[in-house]
């Protein structure tokens, strides 16, 4: 037990902090003042009686909260270690509960479990910065100083579940009407365990928050460290002399028995708590497809979900907040994305909290003003000299939702030029949405040359050929655009072209992206909102599907060039290391586009180390476009903003990359 701790009796608190706490003051440095208001231990009376030990809390008016002895024991008898910039080690029989009362309570409470690998605890920045944040939105915190788990890994979990059971037993005391979860790195991978595998309602999460964890045990995908820490290394599983093979045998099933019950992506469920998730694409320690792999899962499981993948920060980066603790901002590693992880955190929990998301009032849209644009015609003299028709015939056709089809021989592209005061030099090839059925030239068109415009950046505006049964038909629409702007770049003032699509436009954008032919067509940065990317049945669009290829009775003995398409157009398939930087965003609850389709791209472009970032905001459905607050309203006002900021950063890094 750590020396310095005043035990009084279960249920009451520690008065004086122990000396590690004191310790960790010593040989680093903590930007925070902050102390918790009480510390509860666990297991006052230690490890000790193999868990058979159990007490009862007070009786609340929802019956009695039992708070389960400690079960196994952890087999450590010294005291905790203090080590650099905040990090504990050795915690046993002094597992506690630091709790944090705000001023101003709302009546939310978070649970946080640090990282480390499971071999230590980032108390600071995983832990008392976290405090500090929470703090000043109204909400009570509780950091978990939960004990390693030194080859005994039921351990950490059965830590947290008792901190639950003692914060719900005394959540009327302290006006808490909503507890949920919060965990970093190996701190996440416990706080995924906590969310997937509770016992009861007294252990359920209202909700979790995880960032940059660990969730799975796959080797491919898995910090070593934390699996190993856990569960225990290959080596000790894979040891074949000191024991019989009828011993090895079991011993090779219990393995792995538990790396899929510790991999939470296998666990999640439709009852699963909701989830907020954000990290670092660039996070050279906990590879971005651990979350990935659990926000699947959630998407799968129609789980309200909401992740954030920032294109650098690495790994560690906590609250680390210039906003909240007194350090100077270019130790925050998630620098400019600070304030958008920040403000999505902050209304996320508010949402939850509340229950629901405000939905805008519907209200028509308002007109807007374009400037004058250059129209340039990809084919003057009719689109055979493309190489290939789409067969079009006639007038083209554009009904009351401003919705064009038949485009043939039309086939052109709007330019807008940015006023020369504020132009950044950029201009983004626009391409709408519409099932290759029809382009969306408002919503997904006009909408989003506005946008460009008042940031400086031109806009082209395509209103591409429709396949029509020729599937390589849009592509070289936009691949001629490419052309054409490039070989007019420095009359234009253009420095940098890239390409934005939306939905069956989004699989089209991200097509430029990755069967590009030479540096010509390259973009230089891609922007997929809710994008169709798979031809796989029930993951796809079926109507993009269908329009892009044909559908499937139509290719009779042609089954071999129908199955090379297929795999040519399921986008996920062709990313490499060079394609270029991208953003994606969507809503989780995508009823046309499954998430599945970003998911699968966006695992590619991590795999490969591409510079990458996606959002994805948990209600909003598709088709929302750019239909923002001086327009008229949409699925996902509640997050536009973010949405703003969001690919504002990520047009103005691109500049420079």
């Amino acid at each position: 037990m750590a020396a310095g701790t005043t035990i009084l009796s279960l249920g009451a608190y520690a008065q004086e902090a122990p000396a590690v706490e004191r310790k960790l003051e010593k040989i680093s440095t903590i930007h925070s003042q902050l102390k918790p208001s009480k510390t509860v231990l666990l297991y006052p009376d230690g490890q000790a009686g193999n868990g058979k030990k159990a007490a009862k809390l007070a009786k609340t008016d929802k019956g009695y909260a039992a708070m389960l002895g400690p079960g196994d024991s952890n087999g450590y008898d010294c005291d905790e270690e203090a080590r650099k910039n905040g990090f504990i080690a050795y915690v046993a029989d002094s597992a506690r509960v630091d709790l944090y009362f705000p001023e101003h309570p709302n009546g939310q409470m978070v649970l946080s479990t640090p990282g480390g690998s499971y071999k230590d605890l980032s108390t600071w920045n995983e832990g008392t910065y976290v405090a500090e944040w929470m703090l000043k939105r109204g909400i009570t915190v509780g950091v978990v100083k939960y004990r390693l788990p030194h080859g005994h890994w039921t351990i950490p979990l059965t830590d947290v579940q008792n901190a639950f059971r003692y914060c719900r037993a005394h959540a009327d005391d302290w006006g808490i009407d909503q507890i949920g979860i919060i965990g970093f790195s190996a701190g996440g991978h416990l706080a995924s365990t906590v969310t997937t595998m509770y016992t009861d309602s007294l252990t359920r999460p209202d909700f979790s928050v995880l960032i940059y964890p660990v969730i799975s045990t796959d080797p491919a995908v898995t910090h070593r460290n934390t699996k190993g820490n856990l569960i225990g290394f290959e080596e000790y599983w894979n040891d074949r002399e000191n024991y019989s093979f009828s011993e090895y045998y079991e011993r090779q099933k219990t393995y792995e028995e538990l790396k899929k019950k510790y991999s939470s992506e296998n666990n999640v469920t439709a009852t699963t708590p909701q989830s907020f998730i954000a990290l670092s694409t660039d996070d050279g320690l906990v590879p971005a497809q651990n979350s990935l792999l659990y926000f699947q899962a959630l998407a799968k499981n129609k789980v309200s979900s909401e992740i954030h993948l920032y294109p650098y920060g690495g790994h560690g980066w906590g609250f680390t907040d210039p906003a909240v603790i007194d350090v100077d901002k270019s130790k925050d590693a998630l620098g400019n994305s600070r304030v958008e992880f920040s403000a999505s955190l902050e209304r996320w929990l508010s949402d939850v909290h509340r229950g629901k998301i405000d939905v805008a009032e519907k209200r028509p849209d308002s007109p807007i003003e374009l400037p004058e644009s250059q129209t340039v015609l990809l084919y003057p003299n009719g689109q055979e000299t493309s190489g290939e028709s789409n067969g079009a015939e006639g007038p083209e056709v554009v009904d009351d939702r401003y919705h064009f089809m038949n485009v043939g021989d039309s086939a052109r592209f709007d330019l807008y030029m940015a006023d020369k005061s504020i132009a950044t030099g950029q201009m983004v090839v626009i391409c709408p949405g519409g099932g290759y059925k029809y382009s969306a030239q408002r919503n997904e068109g006009e909408y989003v040359v506005n946008w460009l415009l008042k940031r400086g950046l031109s806009a082209c505006l395509l209103k591409y050929r429709l396949p029509l049964g020729h599937w390589n038909v849009p592509l070289t629409d936009v691949q001629n655009t490419f052309r054409w702007i490039r070989a007019h770049a420095d009359e234009l003032g253009v420095k940098q072209v890239g390409v934005m699509g939306f939905s069956a436009g989004g699989h089209l954008a991200a097509s430029a992206s990755v069967l590009y032919t030479d540096q010509e067509t390259r973009p230089d940065f891609s922007v997929l909102f809710y994008p169709v990317i798979t031809m796989e049945r029930g993951v796809t669009h079926n109507g993009t599907r269908a329009n892009l290829i044909g559908k499937d009775n139509q290719w009779g003995g042609k089954k071999a060039q129908h199955e090379e398409l297929l795999w040519k157009y399921s986008l996920e398939n062709q990313v490499t290391e060079d394609t270029p930087r991208t953003i994606i965003i969507l809503c989780s609850d995508d009823p046309t586009v499954p998430a599945e389709n970003s998911i699968r791209y966006f695992m590619k472009l991590a795999k490969l180390k591409v510079k990458a970032e996606m959002h994805s905001f948990p209600q909003g459905g598709h088709g929302w476009g750019f239909r923002n607050s001086e327009i008229g309203t949409d699925g996902v006002m509640y997050a536009r903003s973010e949405i703003d900021a969001a690919l504002e950063r990520f047009l103005k890094e691109s500049i420079n990359y």
